[in-house]
């Protein structure tokens, strides 16, 4: 067959698609569409007519995704086909007919990432060095996220949160890219609406693709499909202190995410704006056996320079006994009076 290339660009074809189904409220498929891998191929060439072309969409999507959809693979195909021959008419000797969805491993997906964020996007998303949490959300629910990710920052967790973290100036769907190439874990806020959304779902194949944490959070839906395999946190978002709290505590006691989040705790306790903050986090800090001995250094000068911490009731007495003492002050050297030159 000889080379040739279809008319419109693949990423052109799927948006079109995806800006269809999504006015006809199908929100499974838009998932499908914004989640997938997708390429065009030259299936068949027939030098009738000048040259006639028979292409066929390919589209290669995350395993949760392709799961949701695998009971109705054959109808999704077709109803997908349909809207391409739409797309086509316009073009009578290419005909883009044909539509195949396959799974894409964890493994094929992280391998085909297109880029790997710069420390300068990293630093710009996360500024805080912190463990990084991508919170999966409703928009109707953005003022008590908002409340959440303010109390999960005292407790050496850095939540993205769309509305708040993407600079009017920047590309908005690119910076929600580059937080979900970088963060350490997502949770899912599973509030009654939250299937109902078009990104939901999607950012969450994104943390299963690439092999991370997906921590449901249920407030009070059930967690489903892949993300179910993890114990949910139980909480309410009319308490953001206490779900933060739980959130923390939950990522501490998974082995996957334990020593990042071990780095943001021990982080957050040095850095303590109050006695109530420190006292809260010495207790999760004294639960600590693996800390590298550069965190106990760390722990040990808070108790010494932040005063949030040092003047924290028994706070400093605990650390001592669970990490050591820092080593005393060196001797201030005295003046040799004979040399004293009057």
């Amino acid at each position: 067959m000889p080379d040739a290339a279809f008319p419109k660009s693949v990423v052109e074809v799927v948006t079109t698609l995806a800006e269809i189904f999504r006015n006809q409220r199908k929100s499974e498929i838009v998932e499908l569409l914004e989640s997938a891998n997708a390429t065009i191929e030259q299936i068949n060439y027939d030098n009738w007519n000048g040259g006639t072309y028979t292409w066929a969409l390919r589209l290669d999507v995350p395993v949760p995704v392709f799961a949701s959809v695998e009971p109705r693979l054959e109808a999704v195909e077709k109803e997908i086909a349909t809207k391409l021959a739409y797309l086509a008419r316009t073009y009578p000797n290419d005909h883009l007919d044909e539509v195949t969805i396959t799974p894409l491993s964890a493994a094929a997906a992280a391998s085909s990432m297109r880029f790997v964020p710069s420390d300068v996007e990293v630093q710009r998303i996360w500024p805080n060095g912190l463990f990084r949490l991508f919170l999966s959300h409703v928009s109707a629910h953005q003022v008590s996220v908002a409340e959440l990710k303010s109390s999960l920052r005292f407790r050496g967790v850095d939540a993205f949160v769309a509305h708040i973290d993407i600079e009017p100036s920047l590309e908005w769907q690119k910076e929600i890219e580059i937080a979900l190439r970088s963060m350490h874990a997502l949770a899912a806020l599973l509030t009654p609406d939250f299937h109902s959304s078009n990104w939901t779902d999607h950012e969450v194949g994104w943390a299963l693709g690439r092999g991370l944490l997906v921590l449901p959070i249920r407030l009070p839906v059930d967690p489903y499909g892949f993300a179910g395999k993890v114990q949910a946190v139980r909480g309410s978002l009319e308490n953001p202190q206490a779900l933060a709290i739980r959130i923390m505590e939950a990522l501490l006691s998974n082995p996957q995410t334990h020593s990042e989040m071990r780095r943001g705790l021990v982080s957050a306790f040095c850095n303590s704006p109050s006695f109530m903050i420190t006292l809260e986090l010495c207790d999760a800090i004294l639960e600590l056996n693996d800390c590298t001995e550069d965190e106990k250094a760390a722990l040990r000068r808070a108790c010494v320079e932040n005063d949030q911490v040092y003047n924290a009731h028994r706070v400093r007495a605990a650390i001592y006994d669970k990490f050591g003492k820092p080593p005393p002050p060196a001797p201030v050297a005295k003046a040799d009076d004979d040399n004293i030159p009057f």
